[in-house]
């Protein structure tokens, strides 16, 4: 769904509604895919929680996705080729093992391991701030300026904060 607002109107649309708000469009916004990025921590999964709250709201699907990051690109010849395409495939594995005991463990239903258009990304952020925010980065961030979707952020708290 696409909205649009003319200057000077006070009228919000979509393909097939008009609202005389944004709040009213926001109220009556329905997303049909939800995409939560997870690094592997339970921090991350917290997102989940929220995610699945909003998909129940929006009688939407969830997507999960665990990015398996890149292997260094060298240039190996002979058995050794083997051995790097190998790794690549335990990484594979790896990464949809995580995300099956993931799906077990919260109970989730309409969980999806394919790729398609999604239209929400929720996600946990670590709340980083000074030194370690400038040493690791923000990967919320980098989501945020990176998306063509919104983004929902959830700050996540661990047991000793």
């Amino acid at each position: 769904m696409r909205m649009y607002a003319e200057p000077g109107a006070t009228h919000f649309s979509s393909a097939s509604h008009h609202y005389t708000s944004r709040k009213e469009y926001l109220m009556n916004k329905r997303y049909k895919r939800i995409l939560v990025p997870l690094d592997g921590s339970e921090l991350a999964e917290l997102a989940l929680v929220d995610a699945l709250s909003l998909a129940e709201l929006s009688e939407a699907d969830v997507t999960l996705l665990r990015i398996i990051p890149p292997m260094d690109e060298v240039i190996i010849a002979g058995e050794h080729t083997i051995v790097l395409d190998e790794q690549r495939e335990l990484k594979q594995e790896q990464a949809e093992e995580y995300l099956s005991s993931v799906c077990q463990r919260k109970e989730c239903r309409n969980l999806n391991m394919q790729t398609h258009p999604i239209d929400l990304i929720v996600m946990a952020t670590h709340g980083r701030s000074g030194l370690s925010r400038w040493f690791m980065g923000s990967v919320a961030d980098k989501v945020i300026h990176g998306a063509n979707q919104p983004v929902l952020l959830v700050r996540a708290y661990s047991n000793d904060e």
